[in-house]
């Protein structure tokens, strides 16, 4: 007798308002949310990700196709206010990016999540997060959660000087911007280059990257192999690939 595999719990969804929208660069804009529901919403730490959901879900059993879902991390939660902001890079393609450009005050739509964080190691004496411009809203939250005594080194690869933007204070965080120019085949190659020069501090470090996913894996291999460092302390996200309009959730590189 085959037993069926266990099903996935659906993780809580929210319908949500936009009460306000703030353009944070040229090439990133900060919707606000709201809706009562928002009230149960489990802010779970820094780096979680949320779905949203462009149209409505189907009834279970139904053959209606499932809405376009995004992943995005959320940036601020005020249960108080039951506001939940969530910024959103204008690449010029993909619905989300879309529908961004074009969001206002009373638009609608369903929010999923949030899921699993990252998990900020209180013994570790400093941290290394790597990341292009979609993983501005994760390190921003993480630096908020580390420890003011921990080292924190960050480089941040966007376009160009106008898409610098304001990071969270921490006491003892020097940031990097690295800028990759236009081209987008250029992705990840800035935040690679500053690694291979890096000299990691001494101590125990962990370190968190979030970029192109071909990017993310050579910067991988490079911290795994060339640095040896250990693996359970290198946390790599694959946000996006160049050339896909819809990558996968849940690429991690973990093959190297």
């Amino acid at each position: 007798m085959n037993t069926p595999a266990p099903t996935k719990p659906r993780k809580p969804r929210y319908p949500a308002t936009v009460k306000r929208v703030e353009h944070i660069t040229p090439r990133m804009v900060r919707v606000t949310f709201t809706s009562p529901e928002l009230a149960d919403f489990a802010w779970s730490g820094p780096a979680a990700h949320i779905k949203l959901i462009f149209g409505t879900m189907p009834e279970p059993g139904s053959d209606t196709p499932r809405p376009t879902m995004r992943t995005y991390t959320p940036r601020r939660f005020d249960r108080a206010t039951r506001e939940l902001d969530v910024d959103i890079m204008l690449h010029g393609e993909g619905p989300a990016s879309n529908w961004a450009a074009q969001a206002d005050v009373g638009h609608t739509l369903t929010i999923a999540g949030p899921g699993r964080h990252y998990v900020v190691d209180p013994n570790a004496d400093w941290f290394l997060l790597v990341g292009d411009d979609t993983a501005i809203p994760a390190i921003a939250t993480i630096l908020e959660a580390l420890p003011p005594s921990a080292r924190a080194i960050v480089f941040i690869e966007v376009v160009d000087r106008d898409d610098e933007c304001e990071m969270p204070a921490h006491p003892n965080a020097n940031i990097i911007w690295l800028h990759r120019g236009p081209d987008p085949r250029h992705a990840g190659g800035p935040l690679e280059a500053s690694l291979r020069n890096f000299a990691m501090p001494a101590g125990s470090g962990r370190i968190y990257v979030a970029c192109e996913a071909g990017a993310m894996r050579r910067i991988r291999a490079h911290l795994l192999m060339d640095k040896s460092l250990n693996r359970e302390h290198v946390i790599t996200r694959g946000y996006w690939k160049l050339g896909a309009t819809d990558h996968p959730d849940g690429d991690y590189g973990q093959e190297n």
